[in-house]
């Protein structure tokens, strides 16, 4: 995990804080590729948020328990008037459909995978 210029960092440290302990990082990585390899190989353990796929490494997505569970928040943004474009309007409405499933998975204790 890599502590600068990282989105996830912060996450990470909150939800191993909010366990009980502060992660011993040793090996910092970026790309989720190389993130699962490193699982793989037996060489620690990550949070990978719902939206990435796992690539074919012989590692296992387990969801998060208890409070507070790590969240992120996505936003979009179009050019002025570009809204109402049908491949626009498409995009926009797939991250719609895409953010509802989450929420209601996740309110139905859904593990989102």
């Amino acid at each position: 995990m890599k502590k600068r210029n990282n989105d996830t960092y912060p996450l990470v440290t909150a939800a191993c804080a909010a366990a009980g302990f502060t992660p011993r990082v040793v090996h910092q990585v970026k790309e989720w590729y190389a993130v699962s390899a490193l699982v793989a190989e037996g060489l620690g353990v990550c949070l990978v948020p719902r939206i990435v796929p796992l690539p074919r490494h012989p590692v296992t997505r387990v969801p998060l328990r208890g409070e507070p569970v790590p969240a992120r928040r996505f936003l979009t943004a179009v050019r002025r008037g570009s809204a109402a474009h049908p491949l626009v309007s498409a995009g926009l409405e797939a991250l719609r459909g895409a953010a509802e499933e989450q929420t209601a998975g996740r309110r139905s204790g859904a593990d989102g995978t």
